[in-house]
């Protein structure tokens, strides 16, 4: 059983039930037992509601369990609803699986939810503090345990639809694809997979699970979030139900998300509001479930490997280390004590495993591919990517050949230590060092190259062995190549904030030795610095074709060309192209929005957007409600421009 759903449940049932065999206590293990429970119940609880959402008959009232479902929100409270919605004689998607789960005779889960209940009601809620004796006798002589593999065996159609989060979508050659997380086992933040598929879904971010009929959207009864204390990403139960307020609860962090959706959008569906089911399947004509099933045998039968040990032997000691010191200064030891897990900090095996792996000993294919190349020794780094890690490349003038090259094929974290080097020796830059890598502020030149560098490391893709990523210095020049096409659109770029990493324990790695922002400031916060410092903008592209994408930073000053009317009339400086922007909102005293101005000027929007913030700093325009507009005094002034 603990295979099974250890490989190929949803992740928070996944997760708290391996948590099961972790426990170094009977005590432990019998609180582990009722939270797997709990856990399970909160889960099909939020598939309950999600389904009777999307009912045939929208105008069929929900019942009192769900009107109802209000205030601190405990394991009696979910199971109501999971015990309420089964019982409707209303046609919903999922209304067949929870009858046959919870209704039928033959059920080995029927009523052995309410067991489990009653004997945490029994026992209390904090079990932390429940001696190892009466633990033992409630082991022995009620076999929790069984009771809730019947439960999970029982459920297991339920358990069977793929749970998955939308994170981006995108056109590629006229076919609409979808960047997706699939949260099948205990892994919390899988690698990112691209599929096609035959229609958009209604949102990006947002948790869905998978029908024969397309997707159920499970938001805003689970959301995802940053859990900050862990540097990761996560699923997030709701936990209290207020009109001002709404409260998550992560299986594995203490924070709360970074974001929670507002009251009305639950308390609708709380309501009755209908929210249909999204006729969504696979560009090749499969429905979500269809697929996932095809890749659950292949688990199940043992023709993929999910889980494997981690050889901790053949990794880099010296790195292990490092890393594991480094990791000492940044934890917060309150949170570890909380859980009561104590760790040998001597030992750096341990303290990376509790840490970066959250205490586990077996890791997916993915976490273990990701992990040599953090700690790898030469000979698993090439056998692993086929290639250099990084091609290092500088030059004293623009044209001609390299005056100097460098090739790493070390691993990821001894690799960045020598790229530092390595640009401070060509391209000075105050204040880059490993050392000094954890702090977020700093000069133009800092910024931008220390942006790039995570970035190239983070989002790289290491199964292409064609591209090697290389990084060429020139005088006012820095260059970053990389395989792998940006998963998110340009404009994403630009905006930065969180953002499914292509390597997320790469990413989890570096954010927990403050080499990267917990919320990712992106390439927006480049774009601010260089423009503050008047410099040629950055130049960002991303080539899907080749699956590359490129960074080069020009640290020469941009030459500004002020345009001589508002010049010698107000005293401003604005450059030509800004001035048509003026001489347009002149004409239009209402104002204008973005794509007219595209649309008057010629220039990107991208563009637009730059010059309109610089002309609202300089308090010539104003925006509101998606319209820029001159400032009244100067409407007059503007008409006499040329």
């Amino acid at each position: 059983m603990l295979t099974q759903v250890q490989q190929t449940y949803p992740q928070p049932i996944a997760y708290a039930y391996t948590n099961i065999y972790r426990t170094r206590s009977q005590a432990e293990k019998l609180d582990q037992i009722l939270r797997c429970a709990e856990v399970t119940t909160r889960y099909l609880c939020a598939l309950a509601i999600a389904s009777f959402a999307a009912r045939e008959d929208a105008t069929v009232s929900p019942p009192p369990a769900l009107t109802e479902f209000r205030g601190n929100l405990a394991f009696g409270h979910f199971l109501s609803v999971v015990q309420a919605i089964s019982s409707l004689n209303t046609c919903h998607p999922l209304q067949p699986l929870f009858s046959q789960c919870f209704l039928n005779k033959k059920s080995i889960a029927k009523g052995k939810l309410e067991n489990l209940l009653t004997l945490r009601n029994d026992v209390g809620h904090d079990l932390r503090g429940l001696n190892e004796t009466r633990a033992i006798t409630i082991l022995n002589t009620q076999n929790p345990l069984t009771t809730l593999e019947e439960v999970l065996q029982g459920v297991i159609s339920l358990c069977e639809l793929p749970l998955f989060l939308v994170d981006t979508q995108k056109p590629i050659r006229r076919v609409m694809h979808v960047v997706r997380l699939l949260l099948m086992g205990e892994q919390s933040e899988p690698m990112p997979e691209e599929i096609a598929i035959c229609e958009w879904f209604s949102d990006d971010k947002k948790l869905y699970v998978g029908t024969n009929e397309g997707a159920l959207l499970l938001y805003p009864m689970l959301v995802w979030g940053l859990e900050c204390d862990r540097a990761a990403q996560g699923i997030y139960l709701i936990d209290k139900i207020a009109t001002e307020i709404l409260t998550y609860k992560s299986l594995a962090a203490f924070s709360p998300p970074t974001m929670s959706p507002i009251p009305d959008d639950l308390l609708r569906v709380l309501a009755g509001e209908s929210v249909p089911i999204e006729a969504i399947k696979l560009n090749d004509g499969r429905s979500f479930l269809e697929a996932w099933k095809e890749r659950q045998e292949l688990i199940i039968t043992g023709k993929t490997n999910v889980s494997l040990n981690i050889g901790w032997n053949e990794l880099d000691r010296s790195t292990l280390k490092w890393y594991s010191n480094a990791l000492k200064v940044r934890v917060n030891l309150e949170i570890f004590n909380e859980q009561g897990i104590t760790i040998d900090w001597n030992n750096p095996v341990e303290v990376i495993c509790q840490i970066l792996l959250d205490g586990r000993g077996e890791v997916t294919t993915d976490d273990l591919h990701q992990l040599t190349l953090l700690f790898g020794n030469r000979k698993e780094i090439r056998r692993k990517i086929g290639r250099e890690i990084l091609d290092l490349r500088a030059r004293l003038t623009t044209e001609g050949r390299w005056d100097k090259r460098e090739e790493l094929t070390e691993n990821l974290l001894q690799s960045l230590r020598k790229a530092i080097d390595f640009i401070t020796q060509h391209n000075p830059i105050e204040g880059l060092s490993t050392d000094n890598l954890q702090t977020p502020t700093g000069s133009a030149d800092y910024i931008g190259v220390r942006e790039a560098l995570i970035n190239l490391i983070i989002h790289q893709d290491y199964k292409d062995q064609r591209t090697v990523s290389q990084i060429e210095l020139e005088p006012h020049r820095t260059i970053m190549v990389n395989a792998g096409a940006s998963l998110v659109s340009k404009q994403d770029l630009m905006n930065g904030g969180t953002s499914t990493a292509r390597n997320p324990l790469i990413a989890r790695a570096l954010k927990l030795i403050g080499f990267a922002e917990l919320g990712g400031s992106g390439l927006r916060e480049v774009h601010r610095v260089w423009r503050d410092a008047q410099r040629r903008p950055p130049n960002v592209s991303t080539d899907e074709q080749h699956n590359r994408f490129r960074i080069e930073l020009d640290s020469r000053p941009l030459k500004i060309i002020a345009d001589t009317f508002w010049k010698q009339r107000l005293g401003v400086t604005v450059t030509p192209e800004a001035a048509k922007i003026l001489g347009l909102l002149g004409n239009a005293p209402a104002g204008m929005t973005l794509d007219t101005i595209c649309s008057g000027t010629g220039a990107s929007s991208d563009d637009v957007i730059v010059m309109c913030q610089s002309l609202q700093k300089q308090m010539l325009i104003d925006y509101e409600t998606e319209v820029y507009k001159l400032k009244p005094h100067l409407l007059e002034l503007a008409r006499e421009a040329p």
